[in-house]
């Protein structure tokens, strides 16, 4: 079947209602304005009580004596740790670590919160390592603000200038945050981290001096030989938690992902399915093979871009800054009124396209009018 070539008439037609279209694009752009987005207050909320805490944590680390190293910690945060000590994992990103010190973090983890659906009590299962700090810190003041209920294990191994200090793990830093009640939720189970979980790259009588410290403080001591029985064993204890909301995984120790390779290079944020065919055994998988969302937080330059968050700022901004606290705004008046003007011009030249078909009646007498003719 010949394809009926495309008319004049039907081209001027159609370009017609692109013109109009595009008009009325360029005009939305033209007039959309930027408002603060309606969680504004409680972002702002979370990012000013992760800045305390932060502030907090640099006081801290100068009572005790741990140095802050100018080249590495350039904006002096106090939760940028060595190039390598005894705890230290794995290599990680030294503009991520520092990133995530900004503590508008905290807004961006409130506002996959809203997207979420999140509502105050509802529960919802955390998992972190040593390496982002600052980055627990501010999903536990997001948790906070926006008031859930959170069931919280920790590891305290860590990748290079994360919280790597032996003498200054990330839980000696909550735990201090929770004596000065800058922080309400403690963590309910630590583990070492590192290799399976059980440090095995790291010196045991490190690892005993930091556990003995730990459980001095109160804090309960997790361990489990096998990394398989590891994870199934802490899925179950979430699970028993009660009806999990979401999974939120900050950092990337072992139980996270088991022996994928997969989540790890995802660009993170909001999970809901696998990135490909991942049959392995992790936290992660689990959850999202259960249908519960994950919060995925590890490629940290990919999500500050994402979020409007700026890459290893110096300064560090302040609470308040970021795109992430604004929304674009554009009048529906105007759009509905350009599909309006681009629907006429297309009705006022349909007969491009449907010619106008004479009634029947009117054929028939045309056509013995013809025959009288002849």
């Amino acid at each position: 079947m010949k394809r009926q070539p495309i008319k004049k008439t039907q081209m001027m037609v159609l370009a017609l209602v692109l013109a109009v279209l595009l008009l009325g694009w360029g005009l939305l752009g033209a007039t959309k304005s930027t408002v603060p987005a309606a969680d504004y207050g409680q972002k702002l909320r979370a990012a000013e009580m992760t800045q305390a805490c932060l502030e907090e944590i640099r006081q801290l680390k100068e009572e005790r004596g741990v140095p802050i190293s100018s080249v590495n910690d350039i904006n002096d945060t106090g939760v940028v740790g060595q190039d390598y000590s005894f705890i230290t994992t794995t290599l990680g990103n030294l503009e991520a670590k520092r990133t995530s010190t900004n503590p508008n973090m905290a807004a961006m983890v409130v506002d996959m919160f809203h997207e979420l659906g999140l509502q105050p009590g509802d529960k919802v299962a955390v998992n972190c390592s040593g390496s982002f700090p600052a980055l627990n810190i501010a999903v536990m003041c997001a948790v906070e603000v926006m008031e859930l209920e959170p069931m919280l294990m920790t590891s305290f191994g860590s990748s290079t200038h994360g919280a790597n200090d032996p003498e200054l793990t990330y839980l000696d830093m909550e735990y201090d945050l929770l004596q000065k009640g800058l922080l309400k939720h403690k963590s309910d189970y630590f583990s070492i981290g590192g290799r399976e979980d059980v440090g095995a790259e790291m010196p045991e009588a490190v690892v005993n001096e930091i556990v003995d410290r730990l459980t001095g403080y109160g804090y309960t001591f997790f361990y489990h030989d096998g990394l398989l029985d590891n994870i199934r064993e802490r899925y179950e204890m979430y699970r028993a938690f009660g009806d999990v909301k979401c999974f939120i995984n900050v950092g990337g120790n072992d139980v996270s992902f088991g022996n994928s390779k997969v989540i790890v290079y995802s660009d993170g944020g909001i999970l809901s399915h696998l990135p490909e065919n991942d049959h392995s055994t992790g936290l992660v998988q689990l959850f999202l093979a259960e249908g519960t969302p994950v919060i995925h937080l590890l490629n940290i330059k990919s999500l500050a871009t994402a979020y409007g968050l700026p890459i290893d700022p110096v300064p560090l901004p302040e609470p308040g800054e970021g795109g992430v606290y604004y929304t674009d705004t554009y009048r529906k008046e105007l759009a509905w009124g350009t599909l309006a003007a681009a629907a006429v011009v297309f009705y006022l030249g349909r007969g491009a396209f449907f010619p106008q078909r004479l009634p029947e009646t009117v054929r028939r007498a045309g056509a013995r009018h013809d025959h009288k003719e002849l």
